[in-house]
């Protein structure tokens, strides 16, 4: 057990996505798939209490090293990293898809009362959002669900870790503080732009900044 978590370890520090149970099944063949995993939760739990500067974390349905959480000030400086920005609008229509996948166009709209079309299609050129096939009704309307790189980008296991929403009828103001749960490092775009010393561009009071989660090397 000791190589095999020796061995594990070696893979995921250059691993750029997290690797899979049935990945490391081909890449280790002589360890038995329930080795496999006795070795993954023994990281895990050591990793629970750990002060290390980086920790093995189940991200989308796989494992991968991420720095840790109270490191990101300093790691963020020394890559130069730049916040990834979700406008309202963006935020909004990923935040529906998220929890009614799959869904239409035509039902994102009817939530957020405006047209979704190029939000969405940001989304899915970004990868957070992908087109999962045709509903069987006229018009054949393309439904949308997330990604894993959804998963990944907001460090989330699977999609059942997304907070329950008992009522998701009306994204307010009230609604958008409920997000704040899932995006827990949501900053308003004024207060990203504030520590950088830059004033606000076009947008800046309709913008959200998230931080993306940043893989440990």
């Amino acid at each position: 057990m000791s190589k095999l978590k020796s061995i594990l370890e070696s893979l995921f520090f250059i691993a750029d996505k997290p690797l899979s149970i049935k990945q490391l099944e081909v890449l280790l063949p002589e360890f038995s798939k329930s080795q496999i995993r006795q070795g993954l939760t023994e990281m895990l739990e050591a990793d629970q209490n750990s002060n290390r500067g980086f920790l093995l974390k189940e991200i989308a349905d796989g494992y991968q090293f991420r720095t840790h959480p109270d490191n990101s000030s300093w790691v963020s400086a020394f890559t130069k990293a730049k916040p990834t920005r979700l406008s309202r609008a963006q935020l909004e229509a990923l935040s529906i898809i998220a929890y009614r996948q799959p869904v239409t166009k035509p039902e994102v709209d009817d939530i957020r009362g405006v047209d979704s079309g190029g939000v969405i299609r940001v989304l899915v050129e970004r990868g957070l959002a992908k087109i999962l096939g045709k509903r069987d009704e006229p018009g054949h309307p393309l439904l949308y669900g997330t990604t894993t790189d959804f998963l990944s980008f907001f460090n989330l296991k699977n999609l059942s870790d997304l907070p329950p929403l008992q009522e998701y009828t009306e994204l307010g103001e009230d609604s958008l503080k409920k997000l704040e749960q899932i995006f827990p490092e949501t900053k308003t775009i004024e207060e990203a732009l504030a520590e950088e010393n830059i004033l606000p561009v076009d947008e800046a009071e309709d913008s959200l900044s998230i931080q993306k989660p940043l893989i440990g090397a």
